[in-house]
């Protein structure tokens, strides 16, 4: 290889020289530089979707949780949020676990208190809503 190396003219070494090392930065450049930028871009793309997600968070407002303590009966703290919730319970059977209801109300504050309710931790077994002029009224069975 050095005998090959020094056949060459020292005009052609130069040149061989010179095009290795654009070689070398371009490989520099495809499989250091190159990458590296495109893993940092896409951090801080990252970065901003996370930060603008945090603003929203910050201003949301907080949801109403079913009220009392989970030490009450299921009963007693559907009944209570639902009539903080400005709904009306028309019939309500309890069976061991299972809460019965019928509840009918405004469907904006229905479907509200629905959602706190299992934001409480209740679980929602079975659910039909039926719509009556500008009323909305839900069978629910909870758990």
């Amino acid at each position: 290889m050095k005998q090959a190396w020094q056949r060459i003219s020292a005009r052609e070494q130069r040149l061989l020289l010179a095009m290795a090392m654009v070689l070398l930065v371009f490989a520099g450049y495809s499989l250091i530089w190159q990458p590296s930028r495109l893993r940092l871009e896409s951090t801080e793309r990252y970065y901003q979707q996370q930060l603008g997600l945090r603003t929203q968070l910050q201003h949301a407002q907080p949801r109403s949780i079913v009220a009392g303590a989970t030490d009450q009966p299921l009963s007693l703290r559907v009944s209570d949020g639902a009539t903080a919730a400005g709904l009306d319970i028309h019939q309500m059977d309890s069976d061991n676990e299972l809460l019965r209801l019928t509840i009918s109300g405004n469907p904006e504050g229905l479907l509200q208190w629905l959602d706190s309710v299992e934001r409480g931790g209740v679980a929602l077994q079975s659910l039909s809503l039926e719509k009556r002029d500008n009323v909305l009224e839900a069978r629910v069975v909870l758990r």
